[in-house]
């Protein structure tokens, strides 16, 4: 880390963090003064959905990799495995595509190369950090969104959700507009602070700074903990179902 003529700490990538965080916290005050920024609050059936967490996104060497991989798994991997202990339902996705000729390509590809992104490929596979569990389903989609073309807000009310816990890549495309149609199909939206992983120096901040005034509640890992650890996995419709049998 290197210093300004204003004695303001620089990151090695002469990124200005203190003059941000400095803006940012004039925003919310901003923001709160005319009603946004409110808190959502924690529901009674939680589910955890990680976002690209595969080993394209968590791990070195592809395209798609991103800044702090390691940080932003081992921080995800507190929320999961109380989750897990909890038996709170949790669903990953990936984005991939299918066969050489990939004919489910979007026209996304346009604009970054998702024909990188080969469905079959070990690239696709939920990055070991995170301990993935055979009970817990991998969704593939094509677009940003977890929502969008998959099955997960139908699953999710089956399930009676009513709060969603977000995690994973990236902070200004598909964690963003997870959560904005997380909100939108009516969930309380949570992304624990940590769990974020993007590219490119300042998004994560930026990002995380405007679901929260608008989307999403941004909470302390922590707290996420403490709040999965009390849940009974007696709420859900798909345990009580089962336990009747």
């Amino acid at each position: 880390m290197a210093k300004n003529k204003d004695f303001k700490f620089v990151n090695e990538y002469g990124f200005d963090e203190t003059a941000l965080k400095q803006a940012f916290a004039e925003a919310r005050e901003i923001y709160k003064e005319r009603g946004f920024m409110r808190k959502m609050g924690y529901g009674k059936a939680p589910a955890i959905t990680t976002v690209d967490m595969a080993k394209a996104w968590m791990s070195e060497g592809h395209v798609f990799t991103c800044d702090h991989a390691e940080e932003v798994c081992a921080e995800a991997l507190k929320v999961l495995e109380a989750g897990r202990k909890a038996g709170v339902p949790i669903f990953h996705t990936t984005t991939g595509y299918i066969g050489e000729k990939q004919w489910d390509l979007p026209r996304w590809d346009e604009k970054i190369p998702m024909s990188k992104l080969d469905i079959s490929d070990h690239w696709m596979e939920i990055d070991p950090k995170l301990n993935p569990q055979p009970e817990e389903p991998v969704i593939h989609k094509k677009y940003a969104s977890n929502f969008f073309g998959t099955h997960l807000a139908q699953t999710l009310n089956y399930l009676g959700v009513d709060t969603l816990i977000v995690m994973g890549a990236t902070a200004c495309a598909c964690v963003r507009h997870t959560v904005m149609d997380s909100t939108g199909y009516g969930f309380k939206t949570i992304i624990p602070e940590g769990t974020i992983g993007d590219r490119v120096p300042g998004v994560i901040e930026w990002n995380l700074f405007d679901m929260e005034a608008k989307f999403c509640d941004i909470e302390p890992v922590d707290a996420v903990v403490k709040y999965l650890e009390g849940i009974d996995a007696s709420v859900y419709t798909k345990h009580s179902r089962l336990e009747d049998k």
